[in-house]
């Protein structure tokens, strides 16, 4: 039986075959009767896009990529889920591309799967977002990309976080708790999201009138092992705090095996919190009280924003504006980890 093409199509339906392809597309500038009139001329003729043959009359890959190099692989999956999702929706694929903040060789590495792969967009995910020599080599290449929650403002759209206000309710939660002698895990100093975060914090205490003390902040890097480390400085002070708030949930997930490693019980001697509420939150006991970013969501904006740009449609914006950008909100999740100081 001979496979129905758009030429079968646009006869059966009276149209042009630009119309046809339009429809396909899902463009904006058709009528609700030609729309219906091709869609049902395409279910009478059984045909089927063959979306290898579109890629190739376009030069494109029908396919964008997520951009990465992100020590949480909880945070990493939300994301993913929801760059999925959008990329379905949309009818387009996805890569994904873990790499090297640090390498030498990312730029070569990135213009080569570029090549290679012809992809038509990327979503940046921290810190990769932040590598200004990547997006000047992506502008250079005009190559469309999305960046997730970046410190420079005025570099093309963006989807982010709230990270101040997210430490700051956090914080503001163990003070209504009465601790006063909260100890804090930095994130990773090479990414925005740290700063926002432990200002956030400080604006807690500050409000409160609780000082800080600095000795009751030690270094991490997003990682399980550097929130076990940081917990191992935090709990050999004298006195040691009653809470500990670390600025993710890999790094509180160390905590508390660090806490528990050396016997001090939690909630009832030891206060644990985190940020982001991906699953090892639910994993470990006790369960963990964190803050739950929509990182679903804000994967899936970061998604259908960078198509629309891709696909021309209307309201979305050319590289290098920032009107588009949203920044989302979440919301405070407690658990058990953490408990009323008596």
């Amino acid at each position: 039986m001979k496979t129905a093409t758009i030429n079968d199509v646009a006869k059966q339906a009276g149209v042009s075959k630009k119309t046809v392809s339009r429809v396909i597309n899902n463009e904006a500038n058709v009528s609700e009767e030609m729309r219906a009139k091709v869609q049902k001329a395409i279910i009478d003729t059984g045909f089927k896009r063959n979306p290898l043959g579109m890629a190739l009359a376009k030069n494109r890959s029908l396919f964008i990529a997520l951009l990465t190099d992100n020590p949480s692989p909880g945070y990493l999956m939300k994301l993913q889920k929801g760059i999925l999702q959008g990329c379905t929706e949309e009818h387009m694929g996805l890569f994904l591309y873990d790499c090297s903040y640090y390498s030498n060789s990312l730029l070569k590495e990135i213009e080569e799967f570029i090549d290679n792969t012809l992809v038509d967009g990327f979503v940046l995910a921290p810190p990769i977002c932040d590598k200004l020599e990547l997006l000047e080599m992506l502008n250079r290449k005009n190559i469309q990309y999305i960046r997730i929650g970046p410190s420079y403002k005025n570099q093309g759209e963006f989807v982010g976080l709230n990270y101040h206000k997210a430490s700051y309710d956090v914080a503001s939660y163990l003070i209504r708790l009465n601790h006063k002698r909260i100890g804090y895990v930095k994130g990773h100093p090479d990414e925005e999201s740290s700063f926002i975060k432990e200002a956030g914090f400080k604006q807690a205490l500050t409000d409160n009138k609780i000082e800080l003390e600095d000795n009751l902040m030690a270094q991490g890097y997003y990682t399980y092992q550097s929130g076990k480390d940081a917990a191992a400085l935090l709990l050999n002070k004298t006195p040691r705090p009653t809470a500990i708030f670390a600025s993710n949930d890999e790094m509180a997930a160390g905590v508390l095996y660090e806490a528990q490693s050396r016997g001090i019980k939690v909630p009832q001697e030891l206060s644990i919190c985190g940020i982001d509420d991906i699953s090892i939150t639910t994993k470990v006991f006790p369960n963990i009280t964190t803050y739950r970013h929509p990182l679903v969501n804000i994967g899936y904006r970061a998604a259908v924003l960078l198509i629309n740009r891709l696909k021309n449609k209307q309201n979305s914006a050319p590289q290098g504006d920032s009107k588009n950008n949203e920044i989302f909100d979440g919301e405070l999740v407690i658990r058990d980890s953490t408990a009323q100081l008596k």
